[in-house]
């Protein structure tokens, strides 16, 4: 099992060395109120990731994992551009294969202002080797 474990704690953390290069701020899960108050100060740009739901694989030696990373953006007018380089960033990610993205704009509370959120939808493979 320890096997397992680091092999997933290796893909986490090469996705977060991936995402780091865009040198913004990374959250697991969630942002913390005191560091989403600085970011509704600023201009509102980072990233969240969380790991969700897991599923049986066909060849019931390994399973897959959803991963989910948003991407929040405000007033930056190359989304589209940075969406293409953080799926290049995270194509290396061992285990990890990209299902979709979506695109949303969100409204700051009780403001005029909108954020940008794409969520970026990865499959990770979990090799286990065993039937589960």
């Amino acid at each position: 099992m320890s096997k397992i474990k680091e092999y997933m704690q290796r893909q986490i953390e090469e996705m977060q060395t991936a995402l780091e290069t865009f040198n913004i701020p990374l959250f697991e899960d969630e942002i913390a109120e005191d560091e989403e108050e600085k970011l509704y100060q600023n201009d509102y740009h980072c990233f969240v990731y969380e790991t969700l739901d897991i599923s049986n694989n066909d060849d019931l030696k390994s399973v897959t994992q959803t991963v989910a990373v948003y991407y929040y953006s405000e007033n930056r007018d190359d989304l589209d551009e940075r969406t293409v380089a953080i799926i290049l960033s995270l194509k290396d990610v061992p285990g990890f294969s990209l299902n979709r993205t979506t695109k949303q704009r969100l409204q700051k509370k009780e403001t005029d202002q909108f954020v940008d959120r794409v969520i970026f939808e990865y499959s990770r493979k979990i090799v286990t080797g065993c039937k589960v």
